[in-house]
């Protein structure tokens, strides 16, 4: 099967999300909760301390790691965006060939055949296909492109060959 599609900056942002969600790595699944988690209970703590102690200049400085933690998804996010831009590789129009043997992606400025071993799994949603190589990189095809007969036949063939991520 042959698919044309394009990532926009949201497609990669979508596929960014699901691929932290669905991350073989428990640690990348944990950050998108532990820093904010971490970043209100230490907000809380200096708060209370304020409230008992009184206001005072050194609790400034304290307020830049709990600051900083509930951020972090923002941060993120800006990261995420910006890794977009600079990465050329994703726009314009892309292809995707697969067949049992593997895939075979095709852009502008590069073409790579890759077969299924390299991959460890999989997720889809929605919006987009993750396909996550054992190097921790993902693939994203977003299926706002694709045909319904397209992403049927996309998920059957990701469900013989890798493992689902849930």
């Amino acid at each position: 099967m042959r698919i044309q599609y394009e990532i926009s900056e949201r497609d990669f942002l979508n596929g960014q999300d699901l691929g932290i969600k669905h991350s073989p790595m428990r640690y990348v699944r944990w950050t998108r909760i532990f820093f904010p988690t971490f970043g209100i209970a230490g907000l809380a703590f200096i708060v209370h301390a304020v409230w008992r102690q009184g206001v005072s200049i050194q609790v400034l400085p304290a307020l830049i790691f709990p600051v900083l933690f509930l951020c972090m998804p923002l941060l993120n996010r800006r990261a995420q965006k910006k890794m977009y831009t600079k990465n050329t590789t994703m726009h314009g129009q892309l292809s995707l060939e697969a067949n049992d043997e593997g895939l075979h992606f095709i852009g502008e400025t590069f073409d790579s055949t890759v077969g299924w071993s390299t991959f460890s799994g999989y997720a889809e949603d929605t919006r987009s296909f993750v396909l996550y190589q054992n190097s921790g990189v993902v693939n994203i095809v977003p299926k706002g492109r694709l045909s319904i007969e397209q992403v049927t036949e996309f998920g059957d063939l990701c469900g013989r060959h890798l493992k689902t991520r849930r």
